[in-house]
């Protein structure tokens, strides 16, 4: 992720490094290229229950590296969702800290979310927080390039995803 690597700098005016890193690592490790995931697929019947939910999966991964001569620490996360409607998304950038919990959001006012780590290890993914995040659309089809706004609504707020092993996590968030 060195490319969005100086986009990331702003992380350093939110937090002390040393601050960022102490409220931070109970997501993930400060450790140069560690990172942590967390996923949620909604089945039909919790669809079926919730009838204006849109999202139908979501996955959120959290990455850190480590300070270099160019670069300061940084953590960034990755998040990907569906919708009943069959659009995918992603979305990323840089995260810090705020009240104890971590802020991730999307460079240019691309909106962002609120996380809460829970004691089972689970993550709350507070989208109501900010209203919204922008979603860069899925490759492939002609939606290729097409993005979206995944909106706060009724019943897509919040979402308590479940814990994942490293090896799951998507690279993308240290390239």
């Amino acid at each position: 992720m060195r490319h969005f690597a100086a986009a990331c700098l702003f992380v350093a005016a939110f937090a002390p490094l040393a601050a960022l890193a102490g409220e931070l690592d109970g997501y993930v490790q400060p450790e140069d290229g560690a990172r942590s995931c967390w996923s949620r697929s909604y089945d039909a019947a919790h669809l079926a229950e919730h009838p204006d939910q849109q999202v139908t999966e979501i996955s959120f991964a959290v990455g850190y590296m480590a300070a270099t001569i160019e670069f300061a620490e940084q953590y960034s996360f990755y998040l990907e969702a569906r919708r009943r409607d069959g659009t995918e998304g992603y979305a990323s950038g840089p995260c810090h800290a705020q009240d104890g919990k971590m802020w991730c959001g999307v460079e240019c006012d691309g909106g962002g979310v609120l996380l809460e780590r829970r004691a089972d290890g689970k993550v709350l993914v507070d989208l109501a927080s900010h209203g919204y995040i922008r979603m860069s659309g899925g490759c492939g089809g002609g939606g290729e390039g097409d993005g979206f706004s995944l909106e706060a609504g009724m019943d897509d707020h919040e979402f308590l995803l479940h814990p994942e092993t490293p090896k799951t996590c998507k690279s993308a968030i240290l390239e």
